[in-house]
């Protein structure tokens, strides 16, 4: 059914487990993965007279190093999977624009993508780059999310119920 899978990653543990499942979902589908990191660099015109270009070329290179490990531990998945990949790296202010326009411009018919932790007022404040993803996306979107958040979510839950019965 899905041939070409986006996996978008921001380096995180969360973002590896999804690689990890992702890969597989692939092999059993006999999917190719193109595999995307929205570097997070700012518009360098809005800032340059205030930083000296010394440190932009630091900040740039920083940046460049994370993509390089980030997308190199997806390399290695698909390459001891035998996946077909191809690895991007892209400077976006908005990485989940950059995932929506990577998924249309590499013609891929689904993004694989994990749900952050992030809830409540934090949430609400600074949004979600899987909600963006999943609101402004024409292509389906596969939101993963790791059985052992759910377990320590449920444990979580189940010891404020315990409090709140000792209390009654």
């Amino acid at each position: 059914m899905f041939q070409h899978i986006l996996l978008p990653t921001d380096g995180s543990q969360l973002s590896r487990d999804t690689a990890e499942r992702a890969v597989s979902f692939a092999k059993a589908a006999n999917a190719t993965i193109t595999a995307l990191y929205a570097k997070p660099i700012g518009n360098t015109d809005n800032i340059g007279d205030l930083v000296e270009p010394a440190v932009l070329d630091r900040l740039v290179a920083g940046a460049d190093g994370k993509s390089k490990d980030y997308l190199g531990f997806i390399k290695k998945l698909c390459k001891d999977a035998g996946v077909e990949f191809t690895t991007l790296s892209v400077a976006s202010d908005s990485p989940w624009e950059a995932i929506v326009n990577v998924a249309e411009d590499n013609d891929c018919d689904l993004i694989f993508m994990s749900k952050h932790g992030r809830g409540g007022l934090t949430s609400l404040l600074l949004g979600s780059e899987t909600y963006r993803v999943l609101t402004h996306s024409s292509i389906p979107v596969l939101v993963y999310r790791p059985p052992e958040i759910d377990a320590s979510r449920r444990k979580a839950k189940e010891k404020a119920r315990e409090k709140e019965r000792k209390r009654a």
